[in-house]
């Protein structure tokens, strides 16, 4: 009997809070305060942006690319199986 008085009290109290906070989430206040805190980081935001100084690009000719296929072509051994399965007789 107190068992169920107190799983009773228990959902009772459960149910108020979820109650209370779905209230609070929905509220007008909240809204407006939500709202208004958006506005503030968005505009902190933009001056920040603003403000960032820029850098001049010197990343020209940085990356040297070397045709070293060729090279391994000529240095690797030959297999017999390529020789079967290519076009030309060599």
């Amino acid at each position: 009997m107190y068992k169920k008085i107190i799983n009773m009290f228990f959902l009772l109290i459960f149910f108020t809070f979820i109650f209370s906070i779905i209230k609070y989430y929905f509220s007008e206040t909240n809204v407006i305060f939500t709202n208004k805190s958006r506005t503030l980081y968005l505009t902190a935001e933009v001056n920040v942006i603003n403000n960032l100084p820029l850098l001049q690009n010197d990343t020209n000719d940085v990356i040297t690319y070397i045709d070293d296929l060729e090279d391994f072509k000529n240095k690797r051994k030959k297999r017999i199986w390529e020789k079967l399965i290519s076009d030309k007789n060599e």
